[in-house]
């Protein structure tokens, strides 16, 4: 709020500049947006919330299994609030109408799962992976590595283990296709592992967007048997790889 100073004083609107009288004084504001904008924007906004939302709702479902591997009670939200701001890439449809087939969903690669524990602090050498679009060959190849100084593990974890799982999503009609593939256990030693090749195919259909994520879990052997340790919160899960059919 300004107040006029002057001999001219002012009264009524002008552009945007209302200018008006009180018992204080003579002062002026800027002209509010009608409430016919704000509620378009307000529904603009509820409508690419809920597309956000329907999208992370997908996407969980996608990886459901994998993702039961991990602590992420915040994940819905987090989830949620990445694809908002990758629905705002899409540079083609109006503002309410943004969606994800025209968004950039490549910028959801990195994105880390678990709440507590990142991929790229459980798994400390740098790993590469491939997305064949044509085939729909998804790959992901770890280095030899010695796990006792190269891997971040519960400390009661004797085994440890890498599971890969694919999928490719149509966020068009909210379909999805997932693979998944398990490396086995890995025994934790002072020892170097071998190189560790993990690959996943799946169908891939006009737009569909296709999703990597790697996934690091712990284990301890006992008696013959592989018990889950750390209460998930030790395991690790990201989408490692991302592709899509926008320019």
């Amino acid at each position: 709020m300004a107040k006029q100073i002057g001999l001219m004083q002012l009264e009524g609107a002008l552009g945007n500049v209302v200018f008006y009288h009180t018992k204080d004084g003579n002062f002026a504001r800027q002209k509010p947006a009608g409430r016919k904008t704000i509620s378009e924007r307000v529904t603009e906004n509820l409508s690419e919330f809920a597309r956000a939302a329907q999208a992370g709702k997908l996407i969980r479902r996608s990886f459901a299994s994998i993702i039961n591997d991990i602590d992420a009670p915040a994940l819905t939200k987090r989830l949620s609030s990445e694809l908002g701001m990758i629905l705002k890439t899409d540079s083609v449809s109006p503002r309410g109408l943004r969606n994800f087939v025209e968004a950039d969903m490549e910028l959801l690669e990195g994105f880390e799962l678990n709440d507590n524990k990142a991929l790229s602090t459980a798994l400390k050498v740098p790993y590469t992976t491939t997305i064949d679009r044509e085939t729909g060959n998804m790959k992901v190849v770890v280095p030899a590595l010695n796990p006792s100084k190269l891997i971040e593990s519960s400390e009661a974890a004797t085994h440890y283990k890498f599971t890969l799982a694919g999928a490719a999503i149509n966020f068009g009609n909210r379909d999805h296709i997932t693979a998944t593939l398990e490396s086995g256990m890995l025994v934790i030693a002072n020892e170097v592992n071998p190189q560790l090749e993990l690959e996943v195919q799946v169908p891939v259909i006009g737009d569909n967007t296709l999703i990597l994520a790697l996934g690091l879990s712990f284990y301890q052997h006992t008696n013959g048997k592989d018990y889950a340790v750390g209460a998930k919160q030790s395991n690790a899960l990201a989408f490692v790889a991302v592709s899509d059919n926008v320019a």
